[in-house]
């Protein structure tokens, strides 16, 4: 072989080669990129957390948990996103779905701690035998062990010897945080239960689902405000629940941040369906000039008197009102409606606002509805992870009151429904912690139309209703979920 035609092989070679180290180095790993990016994101926490000098979260139960800030929120919800594609993929679909449909067992485990109590049988700094936490909880031992380690093997509890456990930190905070143990417990209770039925009340009504016509009413047999008006005992659980709620999706913080409060003077806020006045006692702490009325039914206001509000010198005061008959109050500095209109099927929605309009024609121009509440993201507007969390209480809702959550342009169509000058003037934030701020038109199109012949209307379909059932306006009331 001459040189020449070394030099030519050689260089075919060379190419060739060149050629498959391309297309490896075009070829990505789909799985690699996944956990680059779980590396990246988990290193963003880490150091967010140094600079601010946070230790990072353990499972020992003196561990706090990551701050709740924007950047954090924001670093989770895109971590989650690709750790759980990373699990997907690697898992398989069969696998996947293996874990999935068994979660209903997770459940059960977690409903029978809740109920019996588990989370107080074990001392906080301490350990427990299973023989001392049967017999605080009234079960027997080869029971309460058979569901404490199935709890334990998900990090809830830790069995640190054989029949011998102690807290982790996603247990024990259900010992020491009574209105997050609430949260777990009402959801596993009387919901847990509804959703079980789900399928059978789509049968029963497979075209409309409102409140009268869904899986609460098919599994209870009475509507959920029928329900705890019956078990007192129950409503305080639920009620204590969704002071919980609000406190870990930093609720309060994004209403107090969405709105100049600071600047309202000489005119009182109204929280619309307040429920027991937590969020109104905080707003009046916050800001020292605001005066608030909490407006809501007896049964809802009663629990605000087990609490102490003497440091506000009479600035939060309480109303009986149903939303669904004509605002008392004009000449409010706002009207709130705090996680109010996700509780209601879209005719209900439209009658609370139309019950406000009197109100505002007798206000100040420009006097705010203020509609804090789900503003469901468009499509690829969120994280998957962020967009799951709203479809799930999207499905509850559904299920529970044959409600929903809405978007912009749903909240939109139904203001206008309610009276054509009802406009939006800004939204305020996105997803779970949107404020909507609107307003009524008087100088506008919409001018034209009165709201008197709305009245009458309003007036009229709700005595149609009492006289079917004397007992709605107990029923009508604005407790959150």
């Amino acid at each position: 072989m001459s040189f020449t035609s070394i030099l030519l092989a050689l260089d075919k070679f060379s190419k060739c080669t060149q050629r498959s180290v391309t297309m490896i180095a075009e070829h990505k790993s789909a799985l690699l990129e996944l956990a680059k990016e779980v590396q990246q994101l988990t290193t963003k926490i880490v150091n967010d957390l140094a600079e601010k000098k946070v230790p990072e979260p353990s499972f020992a139960i003196d561990s706090d948990a990551i701050p709740e800030t924007p950047e954090q929120i924001d670093l989770r919800a895109r971590l989650n996103d690709a750790a759980r594609d990373l699990l997907r993929l690697v898992n398989g679909p069969r696998n996947d779905a293996r874990t999935f449909v068994c979660y209903l067992y997770d459940l059960a485990a977690w409903q029978v701690a809740c109920e019996f109590n588990f989370f107080e049988a074990i001392p906080e700094d301490g350990s427990a035998t299973i023989t001392e936490i049967s017999e605080k909880a009234g079960m027997d031992e080869d029971r309460v062990g058979r569901f404490l380690r199935m709890l334990s093997s998900d990090r809830v509890f830790e069995e640190v010897e054989p029949g011998v456990f102690k807290h982790t930190s996603r247990s024990v905070l259900y010992l020491k945080d009574k209105q997050w143990r609430d949260v777990m417990h009402y959801q596993l209770d009387e919901f847990f239960r509804a959703a079980s039925e789900t399928s059978e009340s789509i049968k029963q009504s497979p075209l409309v689902t409102d409140g009268k016509r869904n899986a609460f009413v098919t599994r209870h047999g009475v509507d959920v405000f029928g329900y705890y008006k019956q078990d007192p005992k129950r409503a305080a659980r639920f009620a204590s629940a969704m002071a919980g709620v609000s406190r870990l999706e930093r609720h309060f913080d994004n209403l107090k941040e969405s709105f100049p409060w600071d600047k309202i003077s000489g005119r009182k806020v109204i929280d619309v369906g307040g429920g027991s006045g937590h969020m109104s006692v905080n707003l009046a702490r916050t800001f020292p000039n605001l005066e608030l009325i909490v407006q809501d039914s007896l049964t809802m206001l009663s629990s605000a008197s087990q609490n102490d509000f003497s440091d506000l010198n009479g600035r939060v005061t309480f109303m009986p009102h149903d939303f669904f008959t004509k605002q008392p109050v004009s000449g409010a500095a706002a009207y709130l409606l705090r996680y109010i209109t996700h509780n209601w099927s879209d005719e209900d929605c439209i009658r609370i606002f139309r019950a406000l309009v009197p109100a505002l024609e007798k206000s100040p121009p420009g006097t705010p509805i203020l509609i804090n509440d789900v503003v469901m993201p468009a499509l690829g507007e969120a994280s998957r992870y962020q967009d799951n969390r709203m479809r799930q209480v999207d499905i509850m809702m559904m299920l529970v009151l044959g409600a929903k959550q809405r978007s912009e342009e749903q909240f939109r169509r139904l203001l206008s429904d309610a009276d054509a000058r009802l406009k939006i003037k800004a939204i305020h934030g996105k997803g779970n912690m949107s404020l909507i701020e609107a307003y009524l038109d008087t100088d506008g199109a919409g001018a034209a139309q009165k709201s008197a012949a709305d009245e009458t209307s309003v007036a009229a379909s709700y005595a149609d209703e009492l006289q079917e059932d004397p007992t709605l306006a107990s029923k009508r009331t604005g407790s959150r979920m």
